[in-house]
């Protein structure tokens, strides 16, 4: 498992981050068709997410509150199909000055068994993701402190 992790400060409140991040709102863009929770929000809440790919064919994603303190850490535990592996998405919060230091990491095994291996590729995928991750933080800054 390879652990991918980056983090920008948000001028906001844990209590305002971790309400928005613990959120069904949060999943929501312009490829997902439908969130639903099996109840509320808490450690052990199952979510799924369906989404759209480009092609027009939809997925639902299942996933597992794994870390819920209220404030601190929420993550989840998404469950994928082979060969592709389980992911584990964590935001964690720590106050910092008069905003919030947001730490996202990820636990996922880029080479699943079955994908040829490349010389590079793993570092290639970890690069790609962390690029897209630090587009995420800076449009969650941007949107609560907006």
């Amino acid at each position: 498992m390879a652990l991918i992790e980056t983090s920008t400060t948000i001028n906001a409140s844990p209590e305002k981050i971790f309400s928005y991040v613990s959120s069904l709102d949060s999943l929501k863009n312009e490829y997902v068709v439908s969130v639903e929770a099996d109840g509320p929000i808490k450690l052990g809440t199952k979510i799924k997410t369906t989404v759209k790919a480009m092609n027009g064919v939809q997925n639902t994603i299942t996933s597992e509150v794994i870390a819920f303190e209220q404030n601190k850490i929420f993550g989840t535990k998404t469950y994928a199909a082979p060969p592709a592996s389980d992911v584990i998405s964590t935001f964690i919060l720590e106050p910092e000055g008069k905003g919030t230091k947001v730490i996202m990491q990820t636990e996922a095994n880029l080479m699943p068994a079955g994908m040829p291996s490349v010389p590079g590729m793993e570092d290639m995928m970890k690069k790609q993701m962390i690029a897209g991750y630090d587009a995420t933080l800076a449009a969650l800054k941007k949107k609560l402190e907006g």
